[in-house]
């Protein structure tokens, strides 16, 4: 019988941690030197429903990587980033589900965002300057989409 038991738990476990969720993420930051925002699109690309987020903001994303282009060595370097304490103990995170083959997109405001992650007026400080940033956040609840759940951007660039 502890047999059968442990067999069953291993197999719910393995069921639980294996879980994955496919999508594709696109981004659209055509108008992000004149606008500070950006698009970033989700594409459920399952054949079944998952939860996202309703809104990406500083409270549930975090800044991956951050370079700046080099005009002397036409290459970008990595930029230590800042930790600086958020408060979000008034943001309410809500979500709902994704169906399959369903696209939503959100609208980014990097420009506030970065004010509050890196320091005020950083947008307007770096208008000049050409850089490239990662940002994280999560889908929404690890047990459905297990490790899949923390989406990684590809580079997005700011001229």
């Amino acid at each position: 019988m502890k047999k059968i038991t442990s067999f069953l738990l291993l197999m719910i476990g393995w069921f639980v941690f294996s879980q994955k969720c496919n999508y594709q993420i696109f981004t659209n930051a055509e108008n992000l030197k004149e606008t500070g925002k950006f698009k970033l699109i989700i594409k459920n690309t399952d054949n079944k429903s998952f939860k996202i987020r309703k809104e990406i903001s500083f409270c549930n994303m975090r800044l991956e990587s951050l370079e700046f282009y080099n005009e002397e060595t036409q290459s970008f370097e990595k930029i230590n980033l800042a930790n600086k304490d958020i408060d979000c103990f008034t943001y309410k995170d809500s979500d709902f589900t994704l169906k399959p083959s369903k696209i939503y997109t959100y609208e980014v405001n990097i420009k506030s965002d970065l004010a509050v992650m890196q320091s005020d007026k950083f947008f307007e400080a770096f208008d000049d300057r050409k850089y490239r940033f990662k940002i994280s956040f999560p889908l929404d609840s690890y047990s459905q989409c297990g490790e899949s759940n923390k989406v990684i951007t590809d580079w997005i660039y700011k001229n």
